[in-house]
């Protein structure tokens, strides 16, 4: 049996865990457990994570994920005894991973997926301008400049314009 998953477009700050499901001695290579993705689309396969959970050592998939992945604590409670009794190879796929695009993937029967979480994200905070840096007004005088510069220079043109107008005329006369 084939999990569904539509992901939606412009996805962002989701964490996919899925438990490798291999027989005894049989060890699926690499390429073939992410071909069991069955994505309909082109992954970016260094986003994606596939190791065996012996590598974490001490540390449990749940702290891994709070930890490295900005799972909040809270949104794995329900799920750290689930997440932590699992054994052999996890895949954790995040929505970078998708690159922004909308794609439907139909997962094999290698991957059993354990759970959808949300990254945390901070509030965004912009800091105040520094005091000062922002107060007075702008004053009429100070745009005039450039304008005066500009109208002195056209000025000069047309004068200079006239005169080499009135100077060939001169010119055309006299003969």
């Amino acid at each position: 049996m084939s999990t569904v998953l539509d992901i939606p477009a412009q996805e962002a700050h989701v964490v996919r865990v899925f438990a490798v499901v291999e027989e005894a001695g049989a060890p699926l290579v690499d390429a073939a457990v992410l071909e069991a993705l069955g994505a309909e689309g082109k992954l970016r396969s260094e986003e994606i994570e596939l190791f065996d959970l012996t590598d974490l050592q001490d540390m449990p998939l749940s702290a891994y994920l709070t930890e490295g992945h900005g799972i909040a604590a809270s949104d794995i409670r329900d799920m750290r005894g689930q997440l932590d009794g699992l054994t052999g190879r996890v895949l954790i796929l995040p929505s970078r991973a998708f690159q922004g695009q909308a794609m439907k993937m139909c997962v094999g029967a290698a991957l059993r997926l354990v759970g959808r979480f949300e990254e945390e994200r901070a509030p965004v905070r912009f800091a105040p301008l520094p005091a000062g840096g922002a107060a007075g007004a702008v004053s009429p005088g100070g745009e005039s400049r450039p304008r005066r510069a500009a109208g002195l220079a056209a000025l000069v043109f047309f004068v200079g314009l006239a005169v080499l107008a009135a100077l060939v005329l001169w010119l055309a006369g006299g003969r």
